[in-house]
């Protein structure tokens, strides 16, 4: 079996370290050895009675580690 993609989503306690996340997740993408789909954050909010209470921000990263069938594979033989 070989691993395809890989959908990472963590909580951040704050907009610059959604972002820095995001900055390392792209940054390690050769050395780990996938290539990145995407990458992004949401800020998420909390209310009571309409007023803001918390905040969060969700990143969302998406790693291509490889495609479903390998190169020549499924090709013609010819005997």
């Amino acid at each position: 079996m070989k691993l395809l993609t890989m959908t990472l989503e963590h909580r951040a306690y704050s907009e610059e370290e959604a972002k820095e996340y995001i900055e390392a997740f792209r940054g390690e993408a050769k050395a780990k050895g996938y290539t990145v789909k995407s990458a992004g954050w949401t800020r998420k909010v909390m209310t009571k009675n309409k007023v803001e209470v918390a905040e969060a921000w969700v990143t969302k990263c998406v790693a291509v580690y490889d495609k479903v069938w390998d190169e020549g594979e499924g090709e013609k033989v010819n005997g």
